[in-house]
């Protein structure tokens, strides 16, 4: 049983996540370096799972905001308001595409 428990610490000490601090862009590159279309976002200081992201999710927003940080995406999944945009993150992308444009279509 000390063999799996091993075994199995070892591969949880190389699991690729991501932080809230991550940008779009930089969690993109980290899914296309691995072959990953999903990712864990986790807690930088405890490691805790906060939420995940797909590579689909985030190719919808990286052509406007590629720097927008994982914690406004996570933030305007979580409300699900205007199709989930967060009032900062709206504004931004608004601001980058010149429109009122919808959450992420």
């Amino acid at each position: 049983m000390a063999k799996c428990s091993t075994r199995s610490e070892s591969l949880i000490s190389r699991a690729i996540t991501l932080f809230p601090s991550d940008t779009v862009l930089s969690a993109l590159r980290v899914m296309q370096q691995y072959g990953l279309a999903v990712l864990p976002v986790v807690d930088e200081e405890r490691g805790e799972l906060i939420a995940e992201v797909t590579e689909a999710e985030l190719c919808r927003v990286a052509s406007r905001l590629p720097l927008l940080s994982l914690s406004e995406v996570l933030t305007a999944k979580s409300l699900g308001g205007e199709e989930g945009m967060t009032v900062g993150a709206d504004r931004r992308l608004k601001q980058a595409s010149g429109t009122a444009s919808r959450w992420l279509h």
